[in-house]
């Protein structure tokens, strides 16, 4: 049983006849048919049922359809793997990204990504601190951005940046261009629930400098968040920069939260339980360049120019 008449009979199968197959794989019909016909002839059993139509699964054919699937799945990871340490290329990279963030850097990331390595299988996941680390975890992304606490402490984390926080509100609304932070207690506010990074790293700053955030309601959805803050009587805590269209049309407006600054700290982090091959770690390094040639327009700042959160 080898490697090419496996991919055939896949293909047949995935195609629903050999012609199609044929027409895919780029290969006459009679070679497609020779393929599956000298693995039958192996295994002696039929795999397919012919008819008019197409071909139907055997028994046989059916299970070894699923084990097949894996098993070239499985080789095109270890090609991909080996490619990738012998010559840090990138072939295919999954990232994971908390929204705030996704919002200012999935496309420039996308873009540089799809330049240098124009054949690579790109993949840009958006969601919160919690499942991006169980996504690490079972080793379904090879690289996230992250809120750094306790858990990221434990992880392979890079410091990338620090980004100070402001008091957002609705654009009607007039906000001084700097608060202090012991006003926010009197504020309802609008926050991620504890899902979230951000919501993490405001109440580990508010128990240390003695703030009693007031906390009326919980919200996970990004867009839904602003417009809870955009429509009603609700303030939020968020990072300017990933705002700046909203306040510069006035459909929001921010504050930057002082005496104490409030500030969130983002980490990249790879899986702990796999090693960084030279692949991973061109894509490390692109992504560390990206985000220092986006520091100003963003409002970012180097990490090492601050300190990290304490739990």
């Amino acid at each position: 049983m080898n490697q090419s008449d496996l991919e055939y009979f896949v293909k047949v199968v995935e195609a629903g006849s050999f012609s199609q197959a044929s027409i895919l794989l780029g290969v006459a019909q009679p070679a497609v048919s020779r393929h599956v016909k000298e693995l039958e002839a192996e295994l002696k059993i039929n795999l397919l049922y012919r008819n008019g139509r197409g071909v139907v699964l055997t028994e046989a054919g059916e299970k070894l359809y699923v084990r097949a699937r894996a098993i070239l799945e499985q080789m095109t990871d270890a090609r991909l793997e080996a490619l990738s340490l012998a010559g840090g290329s990138i072939e295919s990279a999954a990232i994971g990204l908390p929204a705030s963030v996704a919002r200012l850097l999935a496309a420039p990331l996308f873009e540089t990504l799809r330049t240098a390595y124009p054949n690579a299988r790109l993949r840009l996941i958006e969601a919160f601190n919690g499942h991006l680390l169980e996504w690490l975890a079972a080793q379904r992304l090879d690289v996230a951005i992250l809120y750094a606490s306790e858990a990221t402490q434990r992880l392979n984390a890079d410091p990338l940046f620090v980004d100070r926080l402001s008091l957002v509100v609705g654009g009607g609304r007039a906000l001084p261009p700097e608060t202090p932070a012991a006003a926010l207690g009197n504020l309802p506010l609008v926050l991620p629930s504890r899902l979230h990074g951000l919501r993490h790293q405001l109440e580990v700053w508010a128990a240390r400098n003695g703030i009693e955030l007031n906390v009326r309601a919980e919200c996970d959805a990004f867009c839904a968040l602003l417009e809870l803050v955009r429509h009603g009587s609700y303030a939020t805590i968020f990072p300017g920069g990933a705002i700046r269209e909203e306040i510069e049309t006035r459909r929001l407006a921010s504050s930057l939260i002082v005496d104490p600054y409030a500030e969130r700290s983002l980490v990249l982090v790879t899986p702990i339980n796999r090693p960084v091959t030279a692949g991973t770690t061109e894509l490390l390094r692109m992504v560390k360049q990206l985000v220092r040639t986006m520091d100003a327009a963003a409002g970012w700042s180097p990490a090492a120019s601050h300190a990290a959160p304490q739990p």
